[in-house]
């Protein structure tokens, strides 16, 4: 079994949670775009909520047809509480604040800022759940995160002073908020598949951001919205649900410290994104941040 795998996990359930990581890093690239471009008309807290609860009822209309009310009614009281605290904090908190630095300091700012939730999340989950933090695990997760840095640190020009540090608090926030999270739902899965944990989560995230204050004139600026907004709103909440899955998926097998640095190579898929439909160039030093950030993808993996 490689060093920092979960207790019990074998090696196929390890390198199946890192590519489920590593697909919702591709998701969450192609999310924050699609959620950026929707903001003007919805505004976060509105991209969050409509999102949220298309994709929860995709997953619990799936879980039911495939699996049956059996697979909530099983679960401890404990579990559903951390599963409740979990995804207010991931998504409530850290996306809605996580957009919202978007829009103050742009996409690639607040990405940089936020690579460093999964120091945090593994820094957390050895204190609190025991998990080991290795050398390759350590070494890996400082490598990841350094090419991140250098791969979308130049993307964009410093923006006004004011929402400059507005937006790098809020990208903080949302760091801090993601790792708590992602800690927060691990103890819940030893008890359910991840496809039933994001069933459950989903639902709830959606439901807290609707009684929020700022999502009262969204139902109001959706039904004007034009078809284009509705089209790409509903494939928002279709990415959300599969990205969401594969998340938690590569916490429950691949364990948090690895899960979280993997899901966290979102810059690395964006690059690819941005030149082909932003007409963004392919520097040298984002090819050297991807080598860097494969280099380190790779020993997390020793």
């Amino acid at each position: 079994m490689p060093r920092g795998a979960p207790a019990g996990g074998s090696i196929g359930d390890t390198a199946f949670g890192a590519l489920a990581a590593l697909g919702s890093a591709v998701a969450w690239a192609v999310t924050s775009l699609l959620a950026r471009s929707l903001m003007a008309e919805l505004g976060s807290v509105g991209v969050n909520a409509i999102r949220s609860t298309i994709g929860g009822v995709l997953l619990v209309v799936w879980v039911l047809a495939t699996v049956g009310t059996g697979a909530f009614t099983a679960i401890s009281a404990s579990g559903w509480l951390l599963l409740g605290l979990s995804i207010v904090t991931a998504i409530a908190l850290g996306d809605t604040v996580f957009f919202e630095s978007t829009r103050a300091i742009g996409v690639a700012r607040a990405m940089t800022v936020s690579t460093s939730y999964p120091l945090g999340a593994a820094v957390i989950a050895a204190a609190f759940l025991n998990e080991p933090v290795t050398v390759p695990i350590a070494v890996g997760s400082l490598v990841t995160t350094a090419g991140l840095v250098l791969i979308v640190a130049p993307w964009a020009e410093r923006a006004p002073e004011e929402r400059f540090w507005f937006g790098v608090g809020a990208a903080a926030l949302a760091s801090l908020a993601w790792a708590v999270a992602t800690v927060l739902v691990k103890p819940p899965l030893s008890e359910m598949s991840a496809t039933t944990a994001q069933a459950i989560r989903l639902p709830v995230a959606a439901l807290v951001l609707w009684l929020t204050p700022w999502a009262r004139s969204v139902p109001g600026a959706f039904a004007k919205s034009g078809r284009a907004v509705k089209i790409r709103i509903a494939i928002l909440g279709a990415i959300t649900s599969v990205s969401s899955v594969m998340f938690v998926a590569g916490v429950k097998h691949a364990g948090v410290a690895i899960a979280s640095v993997l899901s966290a190579t979102a810059p690395m898929f964006a690059i690819p994104l941005a030149v082909v439909f932003l007409d963004e160039r392919l520097t040298l030093r984002a090819v050297a941040g991807i080598v860097l950030t494969v280099a380190g993808m790779i020993l997390l993996q020793l």
